[in-house]
């Protein structure tokens, strides 16, 4: 087997990962429209807690527009329930509300379950009504049916979340390839129904070594997806985790195209990760195209980053130990044998703002992306390992401003099951915890947290 992991890497940085000028300048879109709408809207007294982001933003598998295109994110506006309103009201509304600030009248379309802001022919944000009706149920609303749409994507996204986790990660990176491809083919199939195919695909107990990188976690995921939908006369139910059917978006013709290509691409995918080493770089370009194995920079340093952070060599630290960073081992003589038996939780929570309204929400259900200036509570929910043992935490700062302000941290200290920290300032961050016993890390936990900018 040839994982190529350095040019998954850079092809997925310089060709697939939407550039992090624009995922900085999304950010700091939706927390600008949260805090226009929680505390300067007419729908400010109705709002219950933040905007939530969902889709592909919220499970990180936005990537670059092919052709000039722009691209989307879609997220949610928690409202409680008006009596009073009918389902299409909470959109006209929410449409009237944008429509009186000078930040987005002339900037909104309305559609059937959102209102769309257009940046520019940069990127459109779709905002969607997300309403908590008097049965404790969420909805979002239809304006041309007017009628409220059973619908739970914080669940969907909690569980693309936890499928990622089982694959180390790669399941995103998979899911960013795949729509890739997808879009230089006649493939017409919506990125969400993408997302779950594959993510339906992850075994729990999988093969040794089967998620273990890039390249095979693809070649898995295709191979596993090929021979699920490759029968099929029709598209199969998908769950939406409560009980809807995804699937239903997809079109016939759609469906056998989806068909058709899987099959050639986990083809493809097997021919390249079997190949021999020199001859597999040809391989997968079988699969991407030339652009594979060609890096265009030495580095993964991106210009941006580097003028951000005001030094003219900085690295910002996000997959390499930070300076200071430490070690269990290093500071702490904890050798580490992770155990596949035993399994550890970690949630975060983050704090609603300053008004009374909202509830602390799992960074997981948005994607883990939380506002400047909350309190964030990371604790260990779950942990099977038996007997006594003890908690080791390492906070982790990346990014272009981390850099400018020299704290990226990463100190191992010993806690108890939960830590308190707050969301400081903008970039990539992460909190690690183990669970240590006798002096050996036997099980460990990581959950991922972006902070946005103002």
């Amino acid at each position: 087997m040839t994982a190529r992991v350095r040019d998954f890497n850079e092809f997925l940085r310089d060709h697939v990962n939407l550039n992090q000028s624009r995922v900085e300048s999304l950010q700091k879109r939706v927390s600008s429209l949260d805090d226009f709408i929680s505390e300067r809207s007419s729908l400010t007294d109705m709002v219950n807690g933040d905007i939530i982001p969902q889709g592909s933003f919220a499970h990180r598998t936005i990537i670059k527009p092919y052709s000039g295109n722009d691209f989307d994110a879609d997220v949610l506006l928690p409202l409680e329930e008006q009596p009073d309103w009918t389902p299409k009201k909470y959109i006209l509304e929410l449409n009237r509300a944008l429509g009186a600030s000078s930040n987005y009248a002339g900037k909104t379309v309305l559609g059937k379950r959102c209102v769309t802001i257009d940046y520019a022919n940069d990127f459109h944000i779709d905002v969607v009504p997300f309403v908590t009706r008097s049965d404790g149920l969420t909805y979002i609303t239809h304006r041309i049916d007017n009628e409220f749409v059973r619908q739970d994507p914080v669940a969907f996204t909690d569980w693309i979340r936890e499928s990622a986790r089982t694959t180390n990660g790669h399941l995103i990176r998979v899911v960013r390839l795949v729509k890739y491809l997808r879009d230089r083919s006649s493939i017409e199939v919506p990125s969400v129904v993408i997302a779950a195919l594959l993510t339906e695909r992850v075994r729990i107990f999988s093969v040794h070594g089967e998620y273990s990188n890039v390249a095979s976690t693809l070649t898995a995921l295709l191979e596993d997806l090929n021979d699920y939908i490759g029968p099929l006369q029709s598209p199969p139910f998908i769950n939406d985790r409560i009980g809807g059917n995804i699937a239903d978006r997809v079109t016939q013709t759609g469906f056998k195209n989806l068909q058709s290509q899987v099959s050639t691409w986990a083809r493809k995918a097997r021919q390249a990760l079997d190949a021999k080493s020199e001859e597999s770089v040809e391989e997968w370009q079988k699969l991407f195209g030339t652009a594979f194995g060609n890096a265009r920079v030495s580095n993964a340093i991106d210009e941006s980053v580097v003028a951000a952070a005001n030094t003219p060599h900085i690295e910002t630290y996000e997959y390499t130990m930070a300076p200071g960073e430490q070690t269990l081992e290093g500071s702490h003589g904890i050798e580490t044998r992770i155990d596949p038996n035993y399994h550890m939780r970690l949630v975060g929570r983050f704090s609603p703002r300053s008004t009374p309204k909202g509830r602390p929400r799992p960074m997981d259900s948005n994607g883990g992306f939380v506002p400047i200036g909350r309190e964030l509570v990371f604790t260990v929910e779950e942990c099977n390992v038996p007997g006594d043992y003890d908690i080791y935490w390492k906070v982790r700062n990346a990014g272009p401003e981390a850099a400018r302000l020299q704290n990226f941290r990463g100190e191992i200290r010993k806690a108890g099951a939960t830590i308190t920290e707050n969301s400081m300032f903008y970039g990539p961050h992460w909190v690690e915890a183990w669970a240590v016993k006798r002096g050996v890390a036997v099980a460990t936990a990581r959950q991922d947290v972006t902070i946005m900018q103002n």
